[in-house]
């Protein structure tokens, strides 16, 4: 038997129920709330109102690294420590998680009783924010039970259901995918449901796939895969029904109309309905394509993300902006249509080259310039290791980014469905890389492109009030992660794309510059000049 790691809101009980289900099983205990309070001599309350939560959770996600090391046991963790992607990571993996619920108003009447001892749950609008935040990692537990019973019969609960998943996964122990992430967002759309199903695993569970399939397609789904896709990640195909499978070429050079009308052709004559499913597998420009189709096709079906790419899982694959490009401009034929469900499997991300990697990190290092300075941190510590390629790269660091950034976008779509302003600051670093990828040909891959357009407009933002060294940091990590910093190109061919910009308005073009990690501003007054210095500070024919 792995360990087993109990999880919950604060005062549900996992000290209690923890320590009889240790006896039970015959493990030893760890309470990471007592062993915090031994190693620095201060009780975690304390510690979060005297240093604050985010310097708690690195102490906490510290801890969490030594204890799982410490073999087999049953773990009860803090309240909020699934909250951070690295420690859940780590006690994802070290064994069966255990999610311990119980109703608000019960939760309310256990504080009653030490109410100094909850520092972040001290009243009933604190409870119902705590647990929507967290919810969505409570979630992904593999056992889910309800905590209001008692103690000595809970942990019996948990034995027989222990002993289920061990019998059901005896002969896929140790390939037992683990579900990390599993959440809720408004899809914005008058057609189809009205929210879709955002989950990320490491090694996906097939059951969960088969469940969500059965849920979103009345029949069997039409799954579209990049060609590429399908070779590197057998596994994440086989999940899928193969009697309407169509494989294809997913390169930017094939992101136009006639590789849809293909999909679309594929589906009316497998005589697809309406109610059945698209599913597309690949990288980013897979998911435009298959999203595209699946927007036309008899007018719109529903649609399932299966992105494979580090650039899709946090940025490409969310949102519901899908379409094809034109000569003249990226993105330019399309439409919104966001998908019922992205699934996205991380071990995916082990396949892949490390230019791919570099194209995902520079979606992610633009997240984290939005809205996410935690992000900017991790990139900053362990985005070098992050890059590396395989399984020897630092997965956990990979994933957590991963995560940042796709709930940094999922947070924006949100409030902003339709483009109306928050919106526009994902397009950070994309007005001129689109422009430089229509001047190469779309031989420029789409993260670079956005690192020297965010190395361009971080150039303007220096002279309008930006933090005085920000440019200068932002060039520093973008050297340490291995990106070019500088490129040939035709300036004058990439004013003429600048021109043609599809967020442009009254033929001004709405720019994003940042000012600092967190801090972005719109403007739509740069001049001429600005942007001449601006390509002229990425271009290598000046350097």
């Amino acid at each position: 038997m792995s360990s087993v790691i109990l999880v919950g809101m604060p005062g549900v009980g996992k000290t209690t129920v923890g320590r009889e289900l240790a006896t039970l099983l015959h493990l030893p205990f760890y309470d990471l709330d007592e062993r915090f309070t031994h190693a620095h001599g201060i009780t975690p309350a304390d510690y979060l109102r005297r240093y604050g939560e985010p310097e708690f959770r690195k102490k906490e996600s510290a801890l969490i690294t030594e204890v799982v090391t410490l073999g087999t046991a049953v773990i009860a963790t803090g309240g909020g420590a699934i909250v951070d992607p690295l420690s859940r990571w780590q006690l994802w993996h070290a064994g069966t998680v255990v999610w311990l619920d119980a109703p608000d108003h019960v939760l309310r009447n256990r504080f009653q009783r030490d109410p100094d001892a909850r520092p972040l749950t001290q009243d009933a609008e604190q409870i119902a924010a705590r647990r929507a935040e967290r919810l969505p990692f409570y979630r992904a537990a593999d056992i889910h039970v309800d905590a209001t019973d008692q103690a000595e019969h809970l942990a019996r609960t948990i034995a027989d259901r222990l002993a289920a998943i061990v019998k059901r996964d005896a002969h896929e122990l140790s390939q037992r995918g683990r579900l990390l992430l599993k959440t809720t967002t408004t899809r914005n759309h008058p057609m189809g449901p009205s929210l879709a199903t955002i989950c990320f695993a490491s090694r996906f569970p097939h059951r969960i796939i088969h469940t969500l399939l059965s849920d979103l397609s009345t029949g069997v789904p039409v799954v579209v895969a990049d060609e590429r896709a399908a070779a590197a990640q057998p596994a994440l195909l086989d999940s899928l029904p193969p009697a309407r499978q169509l494989l294809f070429a997913a390169g930017e050079e094939h992101k136009r109309l006639a590789t849809v009308e293909t999909m679309l052709e594929f589906a009316a004559s497998k005589r697809a309905e309406r109610s059945d499913a698209w599913v597309g597998l690949g990288g980013g420009t897979a998911g435009d394509m298959v999203g595209c189709g699946a927007a036309l096709y008899l007018r719109g079906v529903p649609f399932i993300q299966m992105p494979t790419t580090w650039l899709a899982m946090c940025d490409a694959a969310i949102g519901g902006k899908v379409g094809v490009d034109l000569s003249a401009a990226k993105n330019a034929a399309g439409a919104f249509w966001p998908p019922v469900a992205v699934l996205g499997d991380v071990t995916a991300l082990n396949t892949l080259p490390g230019d791919l990697l570099l194209d995902g990190m520079g979606e992610t290092l633009k997240s984290a310039i939005i809205g996410d300075p935690w992000l900017w941190d991790l990139i900053v510590h362990r985005g070098t290791k992050a890059l590396i390629a395989g399984p020897s790269g630092d997965e956990a660091a990979r994933y957590a980014m991963v995560e940042r950034a796709a709930l940094v976008k999922l947070g924006v779509v949100d409030r902003d469905p339709f483009e109306a302003g928050e919106r526009r600051n994902l397009n950070l670093g994309h007005t001129i890389a689109h422009a430089l990828e229509v001047e190469s040909g779309y031989r420029l891959p789409h993260g670079r492109a956005v690192i020297l357009g965010l190395r361009a407009v971080a150039h303007m933002a220096r002279n309008r009030g930006a933090r005085a060294d920000f440019a200068a940091e932002i060039d520093q990590l973008c050297a340490q992660l291995g990106y070019d910093l500088t490129r040939s190109f035709d300036a004058n061919v990439v004013k003429d794309a600048l021109a043609g910009d599809k967020k442009s308005l009254r033929g001004k073009i709405r720019w994003i510059l940042p000012f600092d990690v967190g801090h972005v501003e719109q403007a739509d007054d740069i001049t001429e000049a600005e942007i001449d210095a601006a390509l002229t500070h990425i271009s290598a024919d000046h350097t």
